[in-house]
């Protein structure tokens, strides 16, 4: 009890009043509870008294007093070092900046040191270079000459700009000494050996090994001399011949010879300089190229990698030395052809044949400069452009002004297709094009070629609409080109399909995309669910997306308007038909004696010859898609015009059903195993005319009787499945039944109820 009363004398005044409710209420528990609350408060006042010396607060106030002069020690003694440490590092300071002051004279003559020992090794190999020089020693001459081009490259970084030009001077002067004397002795030996290998030289024995030695010696030597990059003049030169990078110098030697040939023959008044013969230079670079690459690759090129340069190819530099020359040719020709469409075009056939070849034969990369690089100048390839399509077009007008030639089908086995002339024509012209363009170096050069593409189809496919609506006479519609002119779009869109698919078009789809970025919204996909889009047909987005949808959409008016054509016509011959007297029909008990309808004869005939005519002059899925919705067409027309609007006796409804499943169906049964699907109307409204009577009236009865059922109380779907019906709603079933007529007094009063 007390100590559960001690512990509640430090609780907040509601809750002890709480606690001790009961004992609040009595005197004596309440006297009790005071003297108790005094002991305890005497008790804590004994602890808390600091003059007690026995109390744990005094000892605590004892043991902090101490420890608080213990630590007033230690803080002056801190003090003490902080004050010692500043003396010290001022003194450090005045050692390190007379350190720093003695390191700088050290420096300052090492440097001295070090630039007199550099200034007396170039002085060294000068001296060196002179005196090897005057004793005719050329592999030393090499060797010093090398050990100065290495001093250079060591000094490169340096900020020693006195003494790195007196080096540039010295190798300057030896560099040019050197050049002359040993391109007088590379030229001796080049012509002892008969170089170039032209004309007859070529035919000759091959050089002996002695002066093949002497070549590669004397190779060697210009390959030592050579310049080091950093200190060769630069040299101005015009934009086209900046892309060739300086060749080595036993390769540009090589080539002296070549140079002079080609400026004598195709500059000046030679008769070998024909402005409208490009093909002689293109020719003569070519057959250089081939009787002169085998020999550096042989002699030239093992100089090279012994000497470490792996970065040099010999016949790579030989090739683009000879290319150079047809390029410098090229671009001084092409300005004045601007105005000469045939010579120009001549010379853009005879350049892109010259890097196809050099590509193809000798493997010449794709990242070196080329012929290339004149025609994709900004005012030829413009030029070049338009050129192409006005030839394009000239070459469209030719092909369709031959009407009666254009839209033959080319062979008997592209069958699947029909393609016909003009479109084989068209695509080859787009392919000659792209052969043209697509080994352009830029993105954007060949992406303008493509709009060029883009924009003749886009020209081709309008011509095509012209011409198919000038037959717009139904009679003449089905003798006209509509049909070719519709195989011809399918077929450029078959084409377009498969080269959407290709790695050239499909880089060229990149990189539009990425010029585009802006435009980034996706164009919706073209509808592809009504019957003339079929299933066959990949959706995929290329550079011809959009004309690809172009020619689809045209293409599918034209199959809609042939069999429309055919419909209409059929209709028309159909029309006493479906006005037959379908009530009144004698009845036949044995199937053997009915025979087709005379009033469908007509009919019958049209469609078995327009059907043919299609077959035959239609592509074999665009023929599928015509006579698929001719049936569909055809099976509304007859399920309106004659099941709902006629009335049928007995003989009338197995006269329709004969009609139908004896001649109808077997007219289409050619194109389709099961050509009752595409007739659902006709086929059921027969068997729904041609039950026996009971089961009419059963089934009529049930469907009338369970109208506005649902779930698993609407037995209608089921009943009528039991008839062999699956299509028509409960509703269209009752109305078909309606048809039948009766000769029941009680029935017909009943159906005249209904």
């Amino acid at each position: 009890m007390a100590s559960s009363n001690n512990t509640s004398f430090f609780l907040p005044r509601e809750e002890f009043v709480k606690v001790h409710e009961d004992d609040l209420l009595d005197f004596t528990k309440l006297q009790a509870l005071i003297a108790q609350m005094e002991a305890e408060k005497k008790q804590l006042q004994e602890k808390i008294n600091i003059e007690n010396e026995e109390t744990q607060l005094s000892k605590s106030n004892k043991l902090v007093n101490e420890s608080l002069v213990v630590l007033d020690d230690v803080i002056k003694e801190a003090e003490s070092y902080s004050e010692k440490m500043e003396t010290n590092l001022l003194e450090m300071n005045e050692t390190q900046e007379e350190l720093q002051k003695c390191l700088g004279t050290m420096y300052l003559a090492e440097t001295k040191i070090q630039y007199t020992k550099v200034l007396q090794d170039i002085d060294k190999l000068n001296v060196g270079l002179k005196k090897e020089y005057m004793s005719n020693d050329d592999e030393k001459c090499a060797t010093l000459f090398a050990n100065l081009c290495e001093i250079g490259r060591i000094l490169h970084e340096s900020k020693a700009s006195h003494l790195k030009q007196y080096l540039k001077d010295v190798l300057i002067y030896w560099h040019t000494v050197l050049k002359d004397k040993f391109v007088d002795a590379f030229d001796d030996i080049l012509k002892t050996i008969k170089w170039p290998f032209v004309n007859a030289n070529f035919s000759l024995i091959s050089p002996s090994q002695a002066h093949i030695t002497k070549l590669q010696i004397i190779a060697e030597y210009l390959l030592q001399i050579e310049m080091p990059e950093e200190h060769q003049t630069p040299l101005i030169v015009p934009g086209l011949l900046a892309d060739f990078p300086p060749l080595c110098l036993p390769i540009h030697y090589l080539l002296q010879p070549l140079r002079k040939r080609f400026s004598y023959h195709f500059y000046g008044s030679r008769q070998t300089n024909r402005i409208d013969k490009p093909e002689w230079y293109f020719t003569q670079v070519l057959s250089w190229i081939r009787d002169h690459v085998d020999f550096v690759t042989k002699w030239i090129q093992p100089i090279i990698d012994k000497l470490g340069l792996h970065h040099i190819d010999a016949k790579l530099e030989l090739m683009r030395g000879l290319v150079q020359l047809a390029v410098e040719k090229l671009h001084s020709e092409l300005p004045n052809l601007r105005y000469d469409d045939f010579t120009f075009s001549h010379s853009i056939d005879e350049a892109l044949g010259f890097d196809k070849e050099l590509r193809e034969t000798y493997c010449y990369p794709n990242n070196e400069p080329s012929i290339l690089n004149v025609l994709t100048q900004g005012s030829i390839f413009n030029q070049w452009i338009k050129m192409e399509r006005k030839y394009a077009l000239e070459k469209m007008d030719t092909m369709l002004n031959h009407l009666s030639t254009a839209f033959d089908p080319l062979a008997a086995e592209e069958e699947e297709f029909k393609i016909t002339i003009c479109a084989d024509t068209f695509v080859t012209l787009l392919q000659t094009i792209t052969e043209r363009y697509e080994s352009l170096p830029q993105p954007g050069h060949r992406l303008q070629f493509l709009d060029l593409q883009i924009e003749l189809l886009d020209n081709f496919r309008i011509r095509l609409l012209q011409l198919a609506n000038s037959a717009d006479d139904r009679k003449d519609l089905m003798e006209s080109k509509v049909a070719s002119i519709a195989n011809t779009t399918y077929y450029i869109e078959n084409v377009l399909l498969d080269w959407g698919n290709m790695l050239h078009y499909l880089n060229l789809y990149y990189y539009k995309n990425r010029l585009e970025l802006a435009k980034t919204e996706m164009q919706p996909p073209p509808d592809d669910n009504d019957s003339f889009g079929p299933g066959f047909e990949i959706e995929m987005d290329t550079v011809f997306a959009d004309t690809l949808s172009l020619f689809r959409h045209m293409r599918r008016d034209l199959l809609r308007t042939l069999a429309e054509a055919v419909v209409h016509e059929a209709k028309l011959k159909a029309y006493s038909y479906t006005r037959e007297r379908w009530s009144t029909m004698m009845y036949h008990r044995d199937l053997r004696e009915f025979s087709l309808t005379p009033s469908a004869c007509p009919m019958f005939e049209v469609l078995a010859r327009r059907l043919h005519q299609l077959q035959k002059s239609l592509a074999v899925n665009l023929f599928t898609i015509v006579w698929r919705y001719i049936a569909q067409e055809l099976d509304n027309y007859l399920f309106e015009d004659l099941v709902l609007y006629n009335s049928f006796n007995e003989g009338g409804a197995m006269q329709l059903k004969y009609d139908v499943q004896r001649n109808l169906f077997p007219l289409f049964s050619q194109f389709s195993e099961k050509p009752e699907n595409y007739f659902s109307q006709l086929k059921e409204s027969c068997e729904l005319l041609n039950i026996s009577r009971g089961s009419a009236l059963l089934l009529r009865e049930t469907l009338i009787a369970l109208e506005g059922a649902t779930g698993v109380e609407d037995r209608r779907p089921l009943a009528l499945q039991e008839v062999g019906v699956y299509n028509f709603t409960p509703q269209m079933a009752v109305q078909i039944l309606c048809r039948r007529r009766v000769d029941n007094p009680i029935e017909n009063r009943i159906s005249s109820i209904d």
